[in-house]
């Protein structure tokens, strides 16, 4: 009896003691006014794999692990975009698990031996789950295996695929990679990863995503796109396969991001609260329960704020007064500069109008019509790496590593 009893007091000490410390991190939260030190933003240069024996004509669906190889034409793309990317000043290479990133990253690894070079398991290929197998270039397994992560980039994160993984998962492993980059105190860093996983991820987080570009520009084969920013401050996406993207979205997608980060809240605090669980640990519950509570609590707080806060800037800029005092602020600098602009102008009538005849992309250092798109992508991600990076790093060889596998500069997985 007395047994009992000093059981059923140290439950409710235990279920006391939980709900204590949530409230506790709830008053915390709502009463806390202290500036926030924004985090050292770094930048992501994600990298396709070349083709593989699993994109040519008639392959099936195939997210096993090691996968297939690169075929021949794969070969010649990784040794192409190694020439491309050899002088980005990176600081460090990350590959997933699966062997066509791994021959992919080697020629480069080559050329640069000094850079430490990881195997991520976080950053491989989406799960098809009972799609796997179905043709690549047929049929509606492909399509459908497409569009549910697709459901993810909208908010609707705990869609999952049938058989595979949901899109909390899949944020929770690709987000443990990067972890270990931060970890690793690497800054521009390479990954080279996947179609699927590089166009999820980033329109799933950058704060200016473009659903339409993704949709009707997919990724080629050693196709490259940079995101710059970091885990505390948020993701913007700089380039898509050598497209320059908006650093201002419009407010349409602000307000977009603001709903989906509402909603997005709520399910990842249900999914870490259900992996607590599964671990058994009563702390690990609690401390998630915590953590979850005061995200949806944050993040019902920060969508009230950046809704109006987009809504009041959109209106002031369209207002008369906005509008005139843009003018006068454009009119200003033109006219401080106005020989300058004028003899600019002179030269540029002289030697003939612009040309528009690659798509009107304007890139620095772009050649002419000639040039391949895959050209282009290499200069944009030049340009927007030599930006965004902070420091190169002088000697990569000893590197700590927290989760990551480290591998030798030309050592391959068996098939």
């Amino acid at each position: 009896m007395e047994f009992g009893m000093r059981d059923h007091t140290g439950a409710r000490r235990l279920t006391l003691k939980a709900i204590t410390t949530v409230f506790a991190a709830v008053a915390l939260f709502l009463t806390s006014a202290l500036p926030a030190w924004a985090a050292d933003s770094i930048t992501l240069t994600w990298v396709r794999h070349g083709e593989s024996y699993g994109n040519i004509a008639g392959a099936g669906i195939d997210t096993s692990v090691p996968g297939p190889q690169l075929t021949a034409l794969g070969e010649q793309q990784a040794e192409a975009i190694a020439q491309q990317l050899k002088d980005g000043g990176y600081d460090s290479i990350y590959t997933s698990n699966m062997i066509r990133t791994q021959e992919t990253a080697a020629p480069l690894e080559a050329l640069l031996p000094n850079l430490p070079v990881y195997e991520e398991a976080g950053i491989h290929e989406i799960s098809a789950g009972i799609f796997e197998g179905s043709p690549i270039d047929s049929g509606l397994g492909r399509i459908a295996y497409f569009l549910i992560p697709v459901a993810w980039t909208l908010g609707l994160r705990s869609l999952p695929i049938p058989g595979g993984e949901n899109g909390n998962g899949f944020e929770a492993r690709v987000n443990g990679v990067i972890n270990d980059v931060i970890a690793n105190g690497d800054t521009n860093p390479l990954l080279f990863s996947h179609g699927a996983t590089i166009m999820i991820w980033t329109m799933m987080n950058v704060k200016n995503p473009d659903i339409l570009l993704m949709l009707t520009h997919t990724l080629g084969n050693t196709a490259v796109v940079v995101v710059t920013g970091n885990p505390e401050d948020g993701w913007t996406l700089v380039s898509w396969d050598g497209v320059q993207v908006s650093q201002t979205p419009s407010l349409g997608t602000k307000l977009f991001v603001n709903v989906r980060d509402l909603v997005v809240a709520p399910q990842t605090a249900v999914y870490n609260v259900v992996q607590a669980l599964k671990s058994r640990d009563f702390s690990q519950v609690v401390a998630a329960v915590r953590d979850g509570v005061v995200m949806v609590a944050k993040a019902g707080v920060a969508f009230v704020k950046n809704t109006v806060t987009d809504i009041a800037q959109a209106i002031r800029g369209a207002l008369p007064g906005g509008a005139a005092a843009t003018s006068t602020s454009v009119a200003a600098k033109t006219k401080s500069t106005s020989a300058a602009a004028t003899t600019q102008a002179t030269e540029e009538t002289s030697n003939g109008a612009t040309d528009l005849g690659d798509g009107n992309k304007v890139e620095p250092g772009k050649a002419g019509a000639g040039s391949t798109r895959r050209d282009s992508s290499a200069q944009a991600t030049s340009d927007d790496t030599s930006q965004s990076a902070s420091t190169d790093k002088a000697d990569g060889g000893a590197k700590k590593g927290t989760g990551s596998s480290r591998r030798a500069g030309t050592h391959k997985a068996a098939a």
